[in-house]
Order: C-alpha cells, then structure tokens, then sequence
C-alpha cells in the first residue's frame, strides 16, 4: 500500500519506518523537503502535496499547531483515508477539544471529502516502534465514520504489530484524545514503555 507520512518527526519517522518493514511503499510530506534537517529521513523526502498525491493512506503525525497548515498545503485529499494520529493539546496540558468535539472531527472539517480516521494518538513512540509486550500485543484504539477505511487502518496496524480495536465513528475521537493524556501523565511515573490492553474473561 502507498502510504504517505504528513510530517518527518520522530512520530512520523517511526511510523515510516514500520510501516517500509512491512512492505508498503512509503513517502514522507514535508515543507521544504531540500531543507538539510530532512537528510536522514528514512525514505523519499517530498512536497506535502507530492506526497499527498501519490499515495493511498495519508498519516497526519504533524504537531497540533501545524495540522491545519500541514492539510492546506497537501491540497485537495477528497477520497483519501487520512489517519489522525495528532492530539490537540495546548498550553498547560489540556485539550483544545473537549467532549462536545475533537481534534479528529476538526481534521475532517479542515480536509473535506477525506476519509478520517482517529488512531495511533493514544501511545508513545516507543510502542509504535515496537507493539509486542511478551506474547500479548498493544491495543490500537480507533475510530471512524466510513468502514472500509477503518479496514485499512487496522490492516496496517496489524501489519505492524497492534490489536486494532475499533470504537464506532469519529465523534468517539472525543474519548480516544483524552486518553492519550491518560498515557502521557502515567508515563512520568511508569516509563514510556508501556501500553493499552484488555482483559478477557474466558
């Protein structure tokens, strides 16, 4: 699958990475894809809009000031799956977005006619990097409004390692952001390598 990677950081790297090892064609968008800070990204440097247009899956992993900037510049993304892995928090740790709205929702109203879909915003890069905790694998929640994109989301998270776990349609975005904040604060006490699981009554 062709996916693009909207943004270069170490979220969007990590991402990128995974994704190559598992055998999809991946590009990553950026601004100023000659700037020298983009050398050793790991794979194909292009424009936001290049890379927009090329590719099958786009996964926003821009900083939440940045998103909308991110989304205009990629241009028209109409019949795209767009995968939301931002969170919007602002200053002092809190969510711009509360529980009468999301950052997902806000995404899909600033890329009209995109498929969005809320996920891989609730954990840290080192799980992405590496989903298996023994035999058991890290939880992916997600959610969205069209199910055929949700199916591809959770194809590639399986590809790399992840229990997607589909929680209905983007408006449950509301209660997925804020658990990201619920990872971020436990991490300053149980470290970063750490994720979502479930237990099953047999």
């Amino acid at each position: 699958m062709r996916i693009a990677i909207l943004g270069a950081g170490r979220v969007g790297t990590t991402l990128g990475r995974r994704f190559a090892d598992a055998g999809h064609d991946v590009v990553y968008g950026v601004r100023a894809p000659e700037d020298p800070k983009h050398a050793d990204t790991p794979g194909p440097v292009l424009t936001l809009a290049d890379a927009a247009s090329r590719s099958e899956v786009l996964v926003l992993t821009s900083a939440w000031a940045g998103a909308e900037a991110t989304l205009v510049a990629a241009g028209d993304l109409a019949g795209k799956v767009l995968i939301d892995a931002t969170n919007p928090i602002g200053p002092g740790m809190v969510l711009t977005h509360g529980t009468t709205d999301s950052g997902a929702e806000q995404v899909a109203r600033w890329a009209p006619g995109a498929q969005v879909v809320k996920a891989f915003n609730s954990i840290g890069m080192e799980v992405m990097a590496n989903p298996r905790f023994g035999d058991a694998r890290s939880v992916l929640w997600l959610c969205g409004d069209d199910v055929a994109a949700c199916d591809v989301v959770s194809r590639i998270a399986t590809d790399i390692g992840f229990e997607p776990v589909r929680l209905g349609p983007l408006t449950r975005a509301r209660f997925i952001e804020p658990a990201a904040l619920v990872w971020i604060t436990a991490s300053a006490n149980l470290g970063r390598e750490f994720s979502w699981g479930i237990l099953r009554r047999a």
